[in-house]
């Protein structure tokens, strides 16, 4: 017994949630790819496009129909390398954004019921409440503000995320000096009261040594 509750001690900081942290990796890394994918892309030619160029096609396969065609053969490495890659369909990159937000949702989950804390900048990289991964310029935007009068206190300075589906605002100071955490308030507190009993100690003897060196006087000019 007393071996397995020390397994069980050695795991627990590491070994025995080392498969729900890798499984909450992989759905951070599956949601940020299928965001990437879906988000639209200005060299990606539109349906209409892609329509227009096959007609093109046809037409000038039927004005060359007279002519003799001859087959090239080309490598297969070749030609593998000259084939342009197909675009996606519209309808799939629009639903790529909708399962990142449910892997993204599902990672939330496991991280709470699991009660593993997520990195802060993981934390900060979604939106707490529709789930988006937030990219700036494409799912969400980024202005400093600072209410200070004047914007005469720079250390007022905080970064408003504005998330581009729901329209939440997330805030995060840009301070330098930050408030400790409780615990080490907790550790500084009784050192901090050692201190003053030590300098209370140190004032009462020094004016013993005054009052005694006082009474020494006077018994020398008595």
């Amino acid at each position: 017994m007393a071996k397995a509750k020390a397994k069980g001690k050695k795991d627990s900081a590491g070994g025995v949630q080392s498969h729900i942290r890798a499984r909450i990796d992989y759905l951070y890394n599956a949601a940020t790819f299928l965001q990437s994918i879906g988000k639209p892309s200005p060299q990606q030619p539109s349906v209409s496009q892609q329509n227009d160029q096959i007609d093109e096609a046809e037409d000038g396969a039927k004005l060359q129909g007279t002519e003799r065609i001859v087959p090239q053969v080309v490598g297969s490495d070749v030609s593998s390398a000259n084939e342009p890659t197909k675009p996606l369909n519209p309808s799939t990159t629009q639903r790529l954004p909708q399962l990142s937000r449910v892997y993204m949702s599902q990672m939330r989950g496991v991280s709470l019921k699991s009660q593993l804390r997520l990195p802060i900048d993981v934390k900060r990289s979604f939106c707490k409440r529709c789930d988006t991964f937030l990219i700036p310029g494409v799912t969400c935007t980024q202005d400093i503000r600072n209410a200070s009068r004047g914007r005469k206190k720079p250390w007022a300075d905080v970064i408003v995320v504005c998330c581009s589906t729901c329209g939440t605002e997330k805030r995060f100071p840009q301070t330098d000096k930050r408030s400790k955490k409780l615990s080490e308030r907790r550790r500084e507190a009784p050192k901090e009261e050692q201190k003053d009993e030590v300098m209370a100690a140190f004032g009462t003897g020094n004016d013993i040594h005054r009052y005694d060196g006082g009474e020494g006087e006077e018994a020398s000019m008595q």
